[in-house]
């Protein structure tokens, strides 16, 4: 299992280049997918909190490899960023469980961009039921790793 640490920092830092204001129904599913994080984030950190930026990571210390092998503290679990025609849910645990993958509700499917991207416009639109569903999946998925 491959695990790498990178934020979606880099996202935010180039959305606020040209800040404008955020259209009410972006703030609304901003809103709503950090509320479907909420019950999971006492497993995690918060490392980012703010208006259009939610970003949850473990505390677990691990390993990298390569010729710069060292420890390093933390893996994403989940990040919700507002950008501006559409809100974004980065999903960590799908990049590193091809079983998750394999059983992804056909109802998130079409919100998929990427591999670990999902990308939503209106609230009324959300699949609460299968994004509570693969939340919960990720979360058993950080336990059996015992990275929380």
């Amino acid at each position: 299992m491959r695990i790498t640490k990178t934020s979606t920092n880099a996202h935010v830092k180039n959305l606020r280049k040209g800040t404008k204001d955020t259209p009410l129904n972006l703030e609304e599913t901003f809103n709503f997918l950090v509320g479907l994080l909420e019950p999971v984030n006492n497993h995690f950190t918060v490392k980012e909190n703010n208006s259009q930026h939610y970003e949850l990571w473990t505390n677990h210390i691990y390993r990298s490899r390569g010729s710069d092998a060292r420890y390093k503290k933390g893996c994403m679990f989940a990040s919700v960023i507002i950008f501006s025609k559409f809100v974004s849910f980065y999903f960590y645990p799908l990049y590193l469980s091809q079983e998750l993958k394999d059983n992804l509700n056909e109802a998130l499917k079409p919100y998929r961009s990427g591999e670990t991207c999902f990308h939503f416009n209106k609230p009324d639109a959300l699949p609460l039921t299968a994004l509570s569903k693969l939340i919960e999946d990720g979360l058993h998925l950080y336990k059996e790793q015992r990275w929380v």
